[in-house]
């Protein structure tokens, strides 16, 4: 993140991005913020769920919120 449109709630000190975050910079919760992971992987790649459901939780384990 180097735009503070980036960070959650538009906040620079806020580890989160806007995708995990509120629009206040709370973090969303960890299956809303999967689910949201999924549908971006199959839109983007036009993958079937399965394959990104196993992106997204790679992805989502080497992130500071999800470990």
């Amino acid at each position: 993140m180097t735009k503070p449109e980036e960070f959650g709630g538009h906040k620079l000190d806020n580890p989160s991005c806007v995708y995990c975050s509120t629009a206040d910079g709370d973090l969303k919760p960890r299956n809303e913020v999967r689910e949201g992971m999924i549908h971006f992987w199959m839109e983007r790649e036009k993958i079937e769920r399965s394959k990104a459901e196993k992106k997204t939780d790679e992805h989502m384990a080497g992130m500071p919120a999800w470990k």
